[in-house]
C-alpha cells in the first residue's frame, strides 16, 4: 500500500502535466518505443528529462503515471519547448491486456490525446505494444497511429531491443511514422538507489544527432 502522502501528490502531480505536458505516447524511459507493461497497482512513478530532439528542438518534459489497478496505468506528460517557446500537454491510459512473461510474450495497449497550449484542437493517438522477453533480454514492438487537428491519421510504428549488461539495462530502437524518416536510438539506465533512476539516448534521425539525459522516481 503507498502512504497517505504519495496519494495526495499524485493527483497534483497530474493537474500539473495535464496543464503543461506535451509529446505523444509517453513510452518508460529511456526508451522511446512502450513496452507492454505497467506499474503494479497502488504505485507509479515520475520522470523528467531533456533532450535535443529532431529539427534542433530543446525541450524539458516531466512525465507522472500512476496505476490505480492491476494492468491500468494512468499516465500525462508535461513538455516545455525551449526552441518555439510553447508548452504542451498529454493525457493518456494504457492497458496490459495479457500478463507479463517471464519467458514469452504479452500485449498492452494505449490510448492518449495530445495538445499544444494555443493551438486549437488535440491531437489522439492509439498504440499497440508486444512485448517479448526471453534470456537474451526483451524485445517491444509497437504499431498505432495519431491524427493531427484537421489531418489524415498516420501510422506510428516502433521496434526495441533491451537487455541488462553489468550494472546498467542498455537498448536499441527505431521507431518512426508514415513518410518520416525514421529515428534510430541507443539509450542505457542505471539504478542509483532502490527508487531512482538515471538514463540517458543517444540517436539520430535525417543526418542530425539527437540525445537525451533524464531521471526516474518510482513511489
Amino acid at each position: 500500500m503507498l502512504p497517505t502522502p504519495a496519494y495526495g501528490l499524485l493527483p497534483r502531480l497530474l493537474v500539473a502535466a495535464s496543464l503543461l505536458a506535451g509529446g505523444f505516447a509517453n513510452a518508460g524511459r529511456p526508451l522511446s518505443v512502450d513496452d507492454a507493461n505497467t506499474d503494479d497497482a497502488g504505485s507509479g512513478h515520475v520522470e523528467g528529462w531533456y533532450a535535443r530532439q529532431a529539427g534542433g528542438v530543446n525541450s524539458w518534459t516531466i512525465a507522472p503515471a500512476f496505476a490505480p489497478l492491476d494492468g491500468l496505468e494512468l499516465g500525462a506528460s508535461l513538455t516545455r519547448d525551449l526552441t518555439a517557446a510553447s508548452i504542451s500537454q498529454s493525457l493518456q491510459a494504457k492497458w496490459r491486456i495479457t500478463p507479463s512473461q517471464e519467458n514469452g510474450c504479452n500485449s498492452a495497449t494505449v490510448l492518449g490525446a495530445s495538445q499544444t497550449r494555443g493551438q486549437s484542437g488535440t491531437t489522439p493517438y492509439l498504440n499497440g505494444m508486444l512485448t517479448c522477453n526471453s534470456l537474451l533480454g526483451s524485445t517491444h514492438f509497437n504499431l498505432g497511429a495519431q491524427r493531427a487537428p484537421g489531418g489524415p491519421g498516420v501510422g506510428t510504428w516502433g521496434l526495441a531491443h533491451e537487455r541488462a549488461w553489468g550494472a546498467a539495462t542498455v537498448h536499441a530502437e527505431a521507431f518512426g511514422q508514415r513518410m518520416v524518416k525514421p529515428t534510430f536510438q541507443i539509450g542505457a539506465r542505471k539504478g542509483l538507489g532502490p527508487a531512482l533512476q538515471l538514463d540517458a539516448t543517444l540517436g539520430r534521425n535525417n543526418h542530425r544527432y539527437l540525445f537525451s539525459v533524464g531521471l526516474k522516481q518510482s513511489f
